[in-house]
């Protein structure tokens, strides 16, 4: 198990209740994130081999416009599109790693913003209403002399370092508030750490488990994933630290933990997750029912 979490800190999709036609089965190569459209009518996941889409019921690969399949990283939506690190197709131009990319049409285009050929972003989350960007800067590039945490205002030209007063473990995951620039959260095997000022000073809102997962829901909870395997449980916390409400959580195999998670914008009680296994899990009605949409990578087929 030491060496199970160990791999946690080194380290989008609504669905319909039915479907009416089969679907045909698409793979998960891996998973680098999950969000949803501002709409709620599409969820993304992207890929080691380009992004997968659910839409009306269907999964689909997406291909670019320049039909290359790209290697995401530190995937995160906003209300605009996407925000990106990793790798390009070894066929493209694009210099590798990406740095920070973005697209608005859905992967068909990228535009480069800023580090191509210098930095992979694993660890990012963009706030998705405001122009908020934090990283974890894993060495040091042209625009960051630090390793750690990272925050920028104006897609990548400048990059403050933070603080992180107050956060003990690896961190594990991160969540930009989606309307509060200054608000962000970090996850580690030792709990939950949230921050008022820009990643500054933390104050710890939940111990004594490892929390692989966690992402803010639009109605401005924080949303966790706490813990490993049958003893994963989801939690919906304020700001103060308070939990507002527990959520049943979808059963998690051995092994396995939840890796993302993601809130449709249009219906609080829709959620998504994925886990390091490849499960994918949805549900509409605040957890009473989950259904399992893909099983160690491969999506399940429905008629």
């Amino acid at each position: 198990m030491r060496l199970y979490l160990a791999s946690l800190a080194a380290v989008g999709v609504l669905m319909s209740g039915c479907q009416t036609e089969a679907q045909e089965e698409v793979e998960f190569t891996h998973i680098h994130g999950l969000g949803f459209t501002e709409d709620g009518e599409q969820a993304y996941i992207p890929a080691h081999d380009g992004l997968r889409v659910y839409e009306d019921g269907i999964w689909k690969n997406v291909e670019s416009e320049e039909g290359e399949l790209h290697d995401f990283m530190g995937f995160t939506m906003t209300s605009e599109g996407f925000y990106s690190s990793g790798h390009p197709n070894m066929q493209s131009d694009y210099e590798n790693p990406f740095g920070l990319v973005k697209s608005t049409d859905g992967g068909e285009t990228l535009d480069l913003l800023a580090l191509e050929g210098e930095v992979d972003f694993h660890d990012m989350s963009a706030s998705y209403n405001t122009d908020a960007i934090y990283v974890m800067n894993p060495e040091p590039n042209s625009k960051m002399d630090e390793l750690g945490l990272h925050r920028t205002l104006d897609e990548g030209q400048e990059w403050e370092p933070r603080g992180m007063d107050g956060v003990n473990g690896s961190v594990i995951a991160i969540a930009a508030h989606p309307d509060e620039e200054d608000r962000v959260a970090l996850s580690t095997e030792e709990g939950v750490f949230q921050s008022d000022d820009a990643g500054d000073t933390f104050e710890q809102v939940l111990s004594g488990a490892p929390a692989p997962a966690l992402t803010y829901a639009h109605t401005g909870e924080l949303l966790v994933a706490e813990g490993v395997e049958e003893e994963t449980t989801l939690k919906a916390i304020y700001a103060s630290g308070e939990v507002v409400r527990e959520i049943p959580a979808p059963s998690i195999e051995e092994e396995d933990a939840i890796k993302y998670l993601a809130q449709n914008p249009q219906a609080e009680n829709t959620i998504m997750v994925t886990t390091f296994e490849r499960d994918i899990f949805y549900t509409e009605n605040g957890g009473e029912i989950w259904e399992q949409q893909a099983e160690q990578g491969m999506s399940l087929n429905e008629t």
